[in-house]
């Protein structure tokens, strides 16, 4: 991964890649590699920013895209973070709002033109940093994405997430 900062205070671009081979054989759902989707639960504990994993494409069910390797490309803005001063109660209140819009390409089946397939999604996800109780960091996601592929209809994904701690 590789980022740049911009003239904008607190914003960047990031170009992240990933790839990967199975030396399996093709028919054996083990030996693939499988990728969609956010990847976010509603309620979770891990990374609000799934979508920048190797595994994830939102817009694109999950794991509707499969392959024995694969080559995957991703453009992230990160913009810079709307800051709040007085949004909640003292019990309950946010700090801070970010918005990140991406848009990625993968190829899976390399090297079987038959099995091959390229697709492209755009998209975007909100993160609100929520504060419960003085010290219970949340963090409320809000995801929307749509992939392309050709000779087939578009798809897209909303994605909401709440992550404890």
């Amino acid at each position: 991964d590789v980022g740049f900062a911009l003239p904008i205070k607190h914003s960047a671009i990031w170009i992240r890649s990933s790839t990967g081979i199975s030396l399996g054989e093709r028919n054996e759902p083990f030996a693939n590699f499988y990728f969609g989707g956010f990847g976010n639960n509603w309620i979770d504990y891990q990374s609000e920013k799934r979508y920048r994993a190797y595994y994830s494409f939102p817009g694109s069910e999950l794991n509707d895209i499969g392959g024995t390797n694969f080559g995957k490309l991703m453009l992230e803005w990160i913009l810079p973070p709307i800051r709040f001063r007085r949004l909640g109660t003292p019990a309950f209140y946010s700090t801070w709002a970010r918005l990140a819009l991406f848009s990625s390409g993968i190829t899976t089946n390399l090297d079987n033109t038959p099995l091959n397939r390229s697709l492209y999604n755009i998209g975007s996800q909100l993160d609100f940093r929520i504060i419960m109780l003085s010290h219970l960091k949340l963090t409320f996601s809000l995801g929307y994405a749509i992939a392309f592929e050709k000779n087939r209809r578009n798809s897209n994904e909303f994605m909401i997430s709440l992550k404890i701690l």
